[in-house]
């Protein structure tokens, strides 16, 4: 929390407010963001499971509470992100672009959120189906795996499987400046998948040839992913240039 609470300070004028809710069921923690007042216009909640943080948004949103967006929510952006160079790196472009996902449950957007950024072919692979087909031979008629297991289920191919990175918290920071800056502009908009995917589409424009994300040091990054989580607020019809 601290983390991130400090990446808002420094990139954005957004005023920051922390509220450890340690130890709360997620019933409390509903109860504690709808009673902030008409002050606070979102919440970022760290640390709870991806089941927990869908009930916990469905339910704030049904209470008319704050815009509510998760930790998870940033990850899935890089990793959307991540795909999206791996596959142009590869020169797979559009909808041409077939990923495999293992254990999809751990980001649970993130299916949706490929196939918003254009993807045309999406498979989830969870361990159990391994008594039908393994994952080595899924990923030899796929592009890339997206691996979500911390595992490496498969070996040999590094070049082709994307996952989280080694330091969570610097990737799930890379839209978090721009992405709340926008939406603190638009307060009667909710969080989704499509304002996630104007996010990848922005990370992705300032990523390097020969990389997978942008640098967290990367000077445009606020105002660019700002700017694109802006135009899909504005136009309602987010989509992944490609």
């Amino acid at each position: 929390m601290e983390d991130y609470a400090r990446c808002l300070q420094e990139r954005t004028s957004l005023r920051v407010s922390r509220l450890p809710l340690i130890d709360c069921t997620e019933p409390a923690v509903v109860d504690r963001i709808c009673s902030l007042g008409n002050d606070i216009g979102i919440v970022l909640v760290v640390g709870m499971s991806p089941q927990n943080c869908a009930a916990l948004v469905r339910r704030v949103a049904d209470r008319g509470g704050p815009v509510v967006v998760s930790e998870i929510d940033l990850t899935t952006i890089a990793l959307a992100a991540s795909v999206m160079s791996a596959l142009a790196r590869q020169g797979v472009i559009g909808r041409r672009g077939r990923v495999v996902i293992a254990h999809p449950e751990r980001a649970p957007s993130l299916g949706p959120l490929l196939a918003e950024c254009g993807v045309g072919s999406i498979t989830s692979w969870n361990q159990h189906d391994a008594q039908d087909f393994s994952l080595q031979q899924l990923i030899s008629h796929n592009d890339l795996l997206v691996d979500l297991s911390s595992l490496a289920l498969v070996d040999g191919e590094s070049e082709r499987t994307v996952g989280i990175g080694s330091d969570p918290v610097v990737d799930a920071s890379l839209a978090l400046p721009g992405l709340l800056e926008s939406l603190s502009r638009h307060a009667k908009h909710r969080f989704g998948v499509p304002i996630m995917a104007s996010s990848v589409q922005a990370l992705v424009l300032l990523t390097p040839a020969g990389r997978l994300l942008p640098d967290s040091a990367e000077s445009l990054l606020t105002a660019a992913v700002s700017r694109y989580v802006d135009r899909a607020l504005d136009s309602h019809t987010p989509s992944f240039a490609g």
